[in-house]
């Protein structure tokens, strides 16, 4: 009876049983619903305290809030429109996990790396013999093509097959207290050729993606692009300038100078 007896929940106070509750750091238990109040991303329960259990429930909270009133969505990375992954925020600079139902928002400065693990394993004779279509994706996979369009994806190896792939996110300190995400691309080795290509493309979306965010350069463009002015504002200008120039405020070399400069002639 001890193995399986119940545990009261030190949160809610409800039962916590054996294979739902989880263990906190002072000895205590909280229930599975409970959990489910938290961040899926929170790492090392165990370590939490039931202040922190709270902490981080709250947090997970005010994330839901602004997901719904604050993140804006400007562009969609997925494998395809049944199978979402990310969702960017390029005015904050921000993204959000779409593998759960209340997404986590994260910045782009809070991850330290990124890294696309590809599961491999060796082909069996019989595969060999009865490929039923596997040879030509594997060829597909392996050809001069394919590379040089993800150079930066991981290979096949030869005589193996795909049997899985997943794109893992490294963070450094955030919110939640994540370590790392695992997104699964490619939930089982399959024989479609577009299925395969669509995980590949979205894996090396993802990367090109974090390594703008990274090295600064897609920060850098959304500056730029703030600060140029848009042909209403050069206009509105060139009219200030105008009255200027008839107030005897500018002189007319004075004037042509910033006409063309707004202009970019």
């Amino acid at each position: 009876m001890g193995l399986f007896s119940r545990k009261e929940c030190v949160l809610c106070g409800g039962k916590a049983g054996l294979l739902t509750r989880y263990s906190l750091s002072g000895g205590e238990f909280i229930c599975g619903d409970c959990r489910n109040r938290m961040s899926s991303n929170v790492d090392s329960i165990g370590s939490l305290t039931l202040e922190g259990v709270k902490v981080q429930i709250r947090l997970k909270e005010e994330n839901n809030a602004r997901y719904r009133s604050e993140f804006v969505t400007s562009r969609r990375i997925d494998v395809d429109s049944s199978h979402p992954i990310m969702a960017v925020d390029d005015t904050h600079g921000w993204f959000a996990l779409l593998t759960d139902k209340d997404p986590d928002i994260f910045s782009f400065d809070q991850i330290t790396s990124c890294n696309v693990d590809l599961k491999t394993s060796a082909l069996s004779e019989e595969e060999r013999k009865n490929d039923s279509g596997l040879m030509y994706i594997l060829s597909f996979l392996q050809s001069d093509d394919f590379c040089s369009r993800y150079p930066k994806m991981p290979r096949c190896p030869m005589g193996c097959k795909v049997t899985g792939m997943r794109f893992e996110i490294s963070f450094g300190p955030n919110p939640f207290n994540a370590k790392k995400v695992s997104l699964d691309m490619l939930p089982s080795w399959t024989l479609n050729k577009t299925e395969i290509e669509k995980a590949y493309m979205c894996a090396n979306d993802l990367c090109q993606c974090i390594s703008e965010y990274k090295s600064g350069s897609r920060v850098q463009a959304k500056v730029q692009a703030q600060a140029a002015p848009t042909a209403a504002d050069a206009t509105d200008q060139i009219k200030k300038l105008k009255e200027l120039l008839d107030m005897g405020a500018l002189t007319q070399e004075e004037f042509d100078a910033k006409k063309r400069s707004l202009l970019a002639l």
